[in-house]
C-alpha cells in the first residue's frame, strides 16, 4: 500500500514520524448513516529528525512540520483548526514519547451538513474496545461539505481541520509488529466503532441556534450529580441556548454556573411547589416580558410538567396534552386509568374504613398521589400497620395518598423515546428488591422503605415478558394521549414467571417454581414519569446504549424530528456491556437523622479497590 509520511516535532525535540494510507478509507456506508472517511494516523519515535534540516523548538506547545520539501515549518493551533484539535494532536505526541509507538484516527464525514450535536463522537465512542482517547474537534452547529480528501497531497494541518472528531488508541492495543500502515488498528476495535458510530451523525442543511426556556432546576447541585447539570451539557452541545426560570437562591445563580446558560429570570411570590393555578400565567408574562424569540419549554420535574404545558399552548411551542401529564404523575388517577380500583384519601381513620369496608387483603401499598424517589411508600402487611404508615406519608411533602393490592412481581423501570406515537428507542432495566419488598412487619416503617437499591440494564426478564412490557406500556402511553416524549415508566410483571432468590448468596431473577397461572403475564404500572430517568440513570443509558436522554428531549422540545431519530439511534449490537447503578442506604437510629459523619464511602470503595474506578460513573 502506499503511504504518505511526515516528521513531527514538538518540545524537546522529540521527532515523531507520522505516516497514513493514501487510499480512501470509507466506514458505516449503509442504512442511511453517515459514512466517513477515516485516516489512521501511524505514529512512531525517531532519534534523530528526518533528513539534514535542523529546528530549535523554544516551547512545549510548539509543532513542527517537516514534509517533502526539506524545511521544517511552524505550525501553531490555528493551523489544526480549533484548540481541541491542536491539544489532541499534542496528547498524541506525548503519548508516542512514552511508549515508542501509537496510532491515531481522524474522522471526516463525507455527508455534507451539521453535526447532530458537537460532541456525537466522544459520546458514541465512550468505552469502545481500546480507545485510551476520544475527543471531539467540533463546535455546536459545525457544517462539513462531505468531500473526501486526496489524502496524498493533503497536509496534517488540512487532516485536522477537515476532522470531526479524533481517536488515540491504547498502546496494548497495537500487537501486531510492525505495525501494518494499510491496517493498523485492531479488528476488535474496527468491528466496535462500525457497532458504536452507525447513526447519522451529520444532517442535512444547516440550522440556526435555538432558544429553550428551562421551568425549575434540580434539588440538589451538581456536586450530588444533579440532572441539570446533563441537561445544560446536552444544551451546549446541540447549540441551544437556555433561559432558566427559578425562584432567587437557588445553586444556579453562584458565579462557577454563569456558563451554563443565557439567561435567569427571577421567579416571583408566585413560584410553588406544586404550582397555584395562576403559576402558568405568571411564566408567561415573564417570558415575554424577556423580549426574545423562544422556541421551546421543557421541565423535568413532575409538579410542573402540566403548568409547563400550558404555557407552551399559550406561546404556541412544542406540547403535549396538559391533562396527559396530570393523570400520569398522579399515582391514584393513574391507578384507575389502568382499570384497578385504588383508594385515596389523607387520614388513617379513611384508609382503615376503607380496608374494612372493600375487605382488603393484605398485603397494601401505600404511597403519596404526588411524589418522588419512593418518598412515603409503604408496604403494610395487616391491618395495624396502616395508621403508622399513613403517619409516614404525613411526613412527606404530599399529604394525600392512594392505596392498593401489593403487586410481588419483579419491578423495572422501561424507558422509552416516542416520536409521532411511535416507540424510536425502548430499554428495560431490572429495579433489585427494596427493604420494603421483605415484608418484616416488626421493623420501623422507616427501614420498610421502597428507596432503590440496584438498577441493572439490560433486564434479564424472559424475552416473552420484555415484548409483553414494550407493547403495553406503549399502548397505555398513547391512550394517555402522548405522541412525543421520553416516558420514565415503573411497573412490575404481575405473575411473572420469575421471582428473586438467592442462589450461592447472591440474589438475582430465578425461575419461580409456582404453578403455571391460568393468565398470562401482565403489566402492573406504578408510575410514568413524562421525562428521563433521575438521579444518575440516564447516565447508565448513555453508557450501555449511546443515547443520552437529556439531548433528546431537549431536540423533543425544539421540534427537531431529524436530530430526534438520529440520536434515539442506540449501538447496532444493542447494550454493548451489563451496566449497574448500586445505591447503598443508610441505617441509622432516627435520632440521628439528618447526621452524615463519616468519610465519602465510595473513595473508600475506590482506594480499596483501585481495580473498580475504571467502571465507575
Amino acid at each position: 500500500m502506499s503511504k504518505k509520511e511526515i516528521a513531527v516535532i514538538q518540545g524537546n525535540e522529540v521527532t515523531v514520524g507520522c505516516t497514513w494510507d493514501i487510499s480512501r478509507a470509507i466506514r458505516c456506508d449503509s442504512n442511511g448513516n453517515t459514512a466517513s472517511q477515516v485516516v489512521d494516523l501511524v505514529l512512531t519515535m525517531r532519534d534523530t529528525p528526518v533528513g539534514h534540516a535542523t529546528v530549535q523548538v523554544l516551547s512545549d506547545d510548539e509543532v513542527w512540520l517537516l514534509d517533502g520539501d526539506g524545511e521544517f515549518k511552524l505550525a501553531g493551533l490555528e493551523a489544526f483548526g480549533s484548540e481541541e484539535a491542536f491539544h489532541f494532536l499534542l496528547s498524541c505526541l506525548q503519548a508516542t514519547e512514552l511508549s515508542g509507538t501509537r496510532v491515531a484516527r481522524l474522522i471526516i464525514p463525507l455527508h455534507g451538513g451539521m453535526l447532530i450535536r458537537s460532541d456525537i463522537i466522544p459520546l458514541r465512542l465512550k468505552d469502545a474496545f481500546a480507545v485510551e482517547e476520544v475527543t471531539s474537534f467540533s463546535i455546536p452547529l459545525r457544517s462539513f461539505t462531505g468531500d473526501a480528501l486526496d489524502l496524498n497531497t493533503v497536509s496534517l494541518p488540512e487532516l485536522f481541520r477537515h476532522s470531526a472528531g479524533g481517536i488515540l488508541l491504547q498502546h496494548s492495543s497495537l500487537a501486531r509488529e510492525p505495525i501494518q500502515t494499510s491496517h493498523p488498528v485492531p479488528p476488535k476495535f474496527e468491528a466496535d466503532f462500525e457497532n458504536k458510530i452507525s447513526i447519522p451523525w451529520v444532517i442535512p442543511g444547516p440550522t440556526t441556534r435555538k432558544r429553550i426556556v428551562l421551568v425549575g432546576c434540580s434539588y440538589r447541585d451538581p456536586s450530588s450529580g444533579a440532572w441539570t447539570t446533563f441537561a445544560c451539557d446536552a444544551a451546549r452541545a446541540l447549540g441551544i441556548d437556555l433561559v432558566i426560570i427559578e425562584k432567587p437562591g437557588c445553586w444556579i445563580e453562584r458565579s462557577e454556573y454563569s456558563q451554563w446558560y443565557e439567561a435567569i429570570l427571577p421567579a416571583g411570590p408566585w413560584w410553588s411547589n406544586p404550582p397555584g393555578d395562576d403559576m402558568a400565567d405568571h411564566i408567561v408574562a415573564t417570558i415575554r416580558s424577556y423580549g426574545k424569540k423562544v422556541d421551546g419549554i421543557v421541565a423535568f420535574l413532575e409538579p410542573f410538567l402540566a403548568t409547563v404545558s400550558r404555557v407552551a399552548e399559550q406561546l404556541g411551542l412544542p406540547c403535549q396534552p396538559a391533562e396527559s401529564y396530570e393523570i400520569a404523575t398522579d399515582k391514584y388517577r393513574l391507578g384507575i386509568f389502568e382499570g384497578r380500583k385504588p383508594f385515596c384519601g389523607s387520614t388513617a381513620e379513611e384508609a382503615l374504613n376503607f380496608a374494612s369496608k372493600e375487605n382488603l387483603s393484605y398485603p397494601l401499598i401505600l404511597k403519596p398521589r404526588l411524589g418522588l424517589n419512593s418518598e412515603g411508600v409503604v408496604r403494610v402487611d395487616d391491618v395495624a400497620g396502616i395508621r403508622p404508615a399513613v403517619e409516614m406519608i404525613q411526613k412527606t411533602f404530599f399529604k394525600s395518598f392512594t392505596m392498593e393490592r401489593y403487586c410481588d412481581g419483579p419491578e423495572v423501570d422501561v424507558n422509552i423515546v416516542m416520536l409521532d406515537g411511535k416507540i424510536l428507542f425502548c430499554e428495560i432495566s431490572d429495579d433489585f428488591p427494596k427493604p420494603g419488598d421483605q415484608g418484616n412487619a416488626g421493623a420501623p416503617a422507616s427501614q420498610r422503605n421502597f428507596l432503590e437499591t440496584y438498577l441493572v440494564h439490560p433486564s434479564a426478564l424472559p424475552s416473552a415478558e420484555l415484548e409483553m412490557l414494550q407493547g403495553a406500556i406503549s399502548a397505555t402511553i398513547r391512550r394517555l394521549g402522548f405522541s412525543n416524549g421520553i416516558m420514565h415508566v415503573e411497573a412490575r410483571v404481575d405473575r411473572s414467571s420469575v421471582e428473586y432468590q438467592p442462589v450461592d448468596g447472591i440474589v438475582d431473577l430465578q425461575p419461580s417454581g409456582k404453578e403455571a397461572m391460568s393468565k398470562p403475564p401482565a403489566p402492573w404500572v406504578l408510575e410514568i414519569n413524562p421525562r428521563p430517568p433521575g438521579l444518575t440513570a440516564s447516565r447508565i443509558i448513555e453508557s450501555v446504549y449511546g443515547i443520552d436522554y437529556f439531548g433528546v428531549a431537549l431536540a423533543l422540545a425544539v421540534d427537531d424530528k431529524d436530530r430526534v431519530r438520529a440520536l434515539s439511534r442506540p449501538f447496532l449490537n444493542g447494550a454493548q456491556y451489563t451496566g449497574a447503578m448500586v445505591l447503598i442506604g443508610a441505617d441509622f437510629d432516627e435520632t440521628c437523622e439528618g447526621i452524615f459523619d463519616s468519610d465519602d464511602i465510595c473513595e473508600e470503595l475506590l482506594a480499596r479497590r483501585p481495580d473498580l474506578a475504571r467502571n465507575s460513573e
